[in-house]
């Protein structure tokens, strides 16, 4: 016996076990998977499931309300100029700027984990930020960084 696995009407996997894990899946996108049984004649009616991923989290040491919306600012720095997090005054920028939808979606001991409410995939989930000497707060990962640089 096999089973086919769909993402909508195009499929993504044949198995002959009853497990599958769905990898490269996009943050906070629906996917419509479902599946059926084949028995080398004709396959089985779909069984259906619709799931959301959620978005890439960060936290941030700072309390913030449960449900605010904020917003973070990732950037590109080319390498090499200066250590990422080390920009001198007048120098904070960087190519590809995107300002990304968040919401705090928790907030205790002082630290408070923000959900990015798009489907921005250009860092790694669960990154931590740390406070920086202007008080905002920022991450970094190779090149590429995010900031919240301010209150709600």
């Amino acid at each position: 016996m096999q089973y086919r696995i769909r993402n909508g009407d195009q499929l993504i996997a044949t198995v002959s076990n009853k497990q599958y894990q769905v990898t490269g899946l996009t943050p906070n996108t629906a996917y419509n998977l479902s599946v059926v049984s084949f028995n080398g004649f004709r396959e089985s009616p779909r069984a259906s499931l619709t799931v959301k991923t959620r978005g890439i989290q960060v936290k941030v040491p700072v309390s913030l309300t449960t449900g605010a919306t904020v917003s973070l600012v990732y950037l590109e720095y080319a390498l090499g100029l200066v250590p990422i997090g080390t920009e001198p005054k007048g120098m904070f920028g960087g190519g590809n700027r995107q300002i990304i939808p968040a919401k705090v979606i928790s907030s205790a001991n002082g630290t408070s984990t923000i959900e990015i409410t798009n489907s921005f995939n250009l860092m790694s989930d669960g990154l931590t930020m740390k406070q920086l000497p202007d008080k905002s707060f920022g991450v970094f990962e190779g090149y590429k960084a995010l900031y919240y640089k301010g209150k709600e």
